[in-house]
């Protein structure tokens, strides 16, 4: 009933197995928490340069909208001086 259901070599390969899987693991985790820092820098990058090119077209909206204003109202002053 003493039986052993594994020998002592048997053992000692398996464990070895364990170890160089184990190895392969912990690189596997490295690259991928390496790709996640660079994942986050790519997207704080894409945030900025959506950030940017919201306020672009806010500026060039806000132009659009008030330019004509303006232009009347430089117009407007030009013809009061000449008219006076």
């Amino acid at each position: 009933m003493s039986e052993q259901w594994y020998t002592n070599k048997d053992l000692f390969e398996l464990i070895n197995g364990l170890r160089s899987e184990m190895q392969e693991t912990r690189n596997v985790i490295k690259k991928y928490n390496g790709l996640r820092e660079e994942l986050g820098a790519v997207k704080e990058k894409v945030e900025r340069i959506e950030a940017k090119t919201e306020g672009r077209k806010s500026v060039a909206e806000a132009i659009r909208l008030w330019g004509g204003w303006l232009f009347a109202l430089v117009t407007l002053v030009v013809l009061l001086i000449t008219k006076i």
